[in-house]
This record gives structure tokens, sequence and C-alpha cells, in this order.
């Protein structure tokens, strides 16, 4: 499994960025929702209606050795919002996956 931040990019260069401990199998099941247009996150399903399947890409792994769940959700949280800061204005937070 690979715990780091991902991003869900649309055409029109609007993307979503999230965290998982486990991106591929998050990727796989958002993909899947979002194909059956049952994602829980309307504004991602909005997106996908409206330009069609999002490009998925992998913007940084973390190794969760030695981490307890909570080191490392603190960790993924924070890279998460730098990402987006860094990415800019048509970059979203997964929203389900960054509440506190």
């Amino acid at each position: 499994m690979i715990a780091g931040v991902y991003r869900l990019c649309a055409k029109s260069g609007t993307s979503f960025v999230g965290f998982s401990r486990n991106v591929n199998g998050t990727l796989k099941r958002l993909k899947f929702e979002l194909a059956l247009n049952a994602c829980s996150y309307k504004p991602l399903q909005k997106l996908w209606n409206e330009q069609g399947p999002l490009e998925a890409e992998l913007l940084e792994e973390l190794d969760p050795e030695g981490m307890d769940d909570i080191v490392l959700d603190a960790h993924l949280r924070a890279r998460v919002m730098a990402w987006q800061k860094d990415l800019g204005e048509n970059a979203r937070l997964v929203q389900s996956e960054v509440e506190t």
C-alpha cells in the first residue's frame, strides 16, 4: 500500500487533491463511484459528469514506517494542505478526507 497525496485532474485544469493511507485503493474506489454516479462528494461527481473521466496522479508518497495512525494522518493532512496551496486556486480538497 502506498500512503500519500494524490490529485484528480480535469481537462479544464480544475483538480481535486486528497490523501490516503492507501492511495491506489482510494483512487480505484473513487473512479468506481464516479463511473456509477454514486460519489458522495458532489463537487467531484459534478466535475466528472461535466468533463468525463479525470486523470489521477500521485503527487507525493509518504513512508508510514514507524508512524502510528495519528502521526501518519497528521503528516498526510499537512502535506495535502501544502499541495493545495502550491497548486493554486484550481485545486480543491477532496473534502470528505480532510474534515476535522
